[in-house]
Formats: C-alpha cells, sequence, structure tokens
C-alpha cells in the first residue's frame, strides 16, 4: 500500500509541476490576446474615426458614423466601402485631372524655361555689346580729345598766321598802292603823248578781219566798251572808224585792251552822230 502511494505521489508531483507550467503559459497567452485585442479596438476605432471624418480636400465624409463593432461585420461595412470606393474613384479622376495639369504646367514651365534661357542668352549678348560700345566710346572720346587739342593747337597757330596774313596784306597793299600809282605815273605821260603818236601798224590780214561792235557807251566819260581784243590782234592806240549801217559816224581810239574785249575814246571831231550800242567797228 505504502508502495503504490509512493508511486502515485512520485506520479502526481510531474503533473503539479506540468499544470503549473500550463497554467504559467495560458496566463502569458491570454494577457497577450488581450493586449491584442486592445490594440485591435484601439486600432478600429481610429479607423473608424479616420473613415468618418471628412478631410477636405482630399476625402469627403461617408455619411455615417463607423463604430469597431461595424468594422468588424461585413453586412455593416458594405455600403461604406462603396461609399468610400466611390469617393476614391472620384479622386482618382481629380487626381488624374490634376496631373495633366500638372504636365501641362510643367510643359509651360519648361518652355518658360527656354524663353527665360533665351532671354538671358541675348540679354548677356546686349551686356558684351553694350560693354563693346562703351569701349568704343571712351576710344571715340579719347579721339575727340586728341582732336580738339590739336585743333586748339592749330587755332593757335591760325591766329598767329592771320596776323602774319593781315600784316603781309597790308604790305601787298601797300606795295599794290605804290605800283598803281607808278603805274598811273607811267600811263599820264603815255595818255598825253598818245593823240600825237602814230597808230600802230597792222599786219595786213588783222586789218582785213578786224571787225567788231559797241557793246557800251558812257556818254558822260565818252568812251566805248568793243567786243574785240587782243585775240583778234588789237593794240593800244590803234583808230577804229565807226560805221552805222552804211555811213561812217565817227572815230574811236583804243585806249585799253584786254583778251577779248577792249576800252576806246571817242574822238569828238570825228563823231557826225552818237556812237550807240551795235555799231559797228573797222581798223583805219
Amino acid at each position: 500500500m505504502g508502495k503504490l502511494l509512493r508511486i502515485a505521489l512520485i506520479l502526481a508531483l510531474p503533473l503539479s509541476i506540468a499544470a503549473v507550467v500550463l497554467e504559467f503559459v495560458m496566463f502569458r497567452q491570454r494577457y497577450e490576446l488581450q493586449q491584442r485585442r486592445s490594440k485591435l479596438q484601439q486600432s478600429l476605432v481610429r479607423i473608424s474615426q479616420k473613415a468618418t471624418a471628412a478631410r477636405e480636400p482630399y476625402v469627403e465624409s461617408l455619411g455615417s458614423a463607423l463604430t469597431p463593432d461595424a468594422i468588424a461585420r461585413t453586412d455593416l461595412m458594405r455600403q461604406p466601402l462603396d461609399t468610400l470606393r466611390s469617393n476614391v474613384v472620384a479622386r482618382l479622376d481629380q487626381l488624374h485631372e490634376t496631373r495633366d495639369t500638372l504636365k501641362k504646367t510643367r510643359d509651360e514651365l519648361t518652355v518658360t524655361q527656354q524663353e527665360l534661357a533665351r532671354t538671358r542668352q541675348e540679354l548677356d549678348n546686349a551686356r558684351q555689346e553694350i560693354a563693346s560700345l562703351n569701349e568704343t566710346i571712351a576710344q571715340k572720346d579719347a579721339q575727340i580729345a586728341s582732336a580738339k587739342q590739336k585743333i586748339s593747337e592749330l587755332e593757335g597757330q591760325i591766329g598767329e598766321l592771320g596776323t602774319q596774313v593781315q600784316e603781309q596784306q597790308k604790305q601787298i597793299a601797300k606795295l599794290e598802292a605804290d605800283q598803281k600809282g607808278l603805274k598811273e605815273e607811267k600811263q599820264r605821260p603815255e595818255d598825253a603823248l598818245a593823240p600825237f603818236l602814230p597808230p600802230p601798224v597792222l599786219s595786213r590780214d588783222v586789218a582785213k578781219n578786224l571787225r567788231g561792235s559797241v557793246v557800251l557807251v558812257d556818254p558822260e566819260w565818252r568812251f566805248v566798251i568793243l567786243d574785240v581784243g587782243k585775240v583778234h590782234g588789237l593794240q593800244k592806240n590803234a583808230t577804229l572808224l565807226v560805221h552805222r549801217g552804211e555811213q561812217m559816224i565817227g572815230r574811236l581810239r583804243v585806249t585799253d585792251v584786254r583778251d577779248n574785249l577792249s576800252v576806246a575814246d571817242v574822238e569828238r571831231e570825228w563823231m557826225t552822230a552818237e556812237v550807240q550800242p551795235g555799231d559797228r567797228v573797222f581798223i583805219q
């Protein structure tokens, strides 16, 4: 009997130990399950709050409150899920439209950036051109300053030369006046002797071909201007006969001869009529 009791005690001891271990394991699993259930409940509450609340402009409200119990039941979640699906589809459409708008905006931005790059390039070119023009202007300013300096120097030289020219002109005027006086002194005796000197002898050809006309008459000083001169062979102190038509009306004495014209005095004692422009003259 004692032996059986000993065997029973030996068998009961491991069973007791196994029961204690099993109770500990079951308690720990029960605790973990309670913790998981608590976390699941909290998650369901958060899901219900997030699913129920509207978060515009992205998610619209489902229209009815969701409870954790409702989330756990499929039949109660069908309508909220359909509403949520419709909201998601509508939101996807909006996202597609937003994507298209974003692409269009991105393309426009690319074009704008390209235009901005071109504008910057043009601006850089314009700045370089302006810098080049400023350099050219600086060079031109330096050239202008140098030219002004030279002009100032030349003006000073011109002033000196002008003074010298004025002095030379005064001397020339004095010399011309002296020369004119000498010519007049020389001419006076020649003019005084001219009426008494024989006329110059012209060649036969000259005498034959020398014909002219009276161009101008000065009745006060009694001289005329003729359209014949040195190139025609006429010489000073030559005498010319004046004709009007077929009639001789007087005689002239040449006092000054130029290349193509001459001046002659009217000899009053020979005149039968007043000399007029157009009267013809011949060598005597």
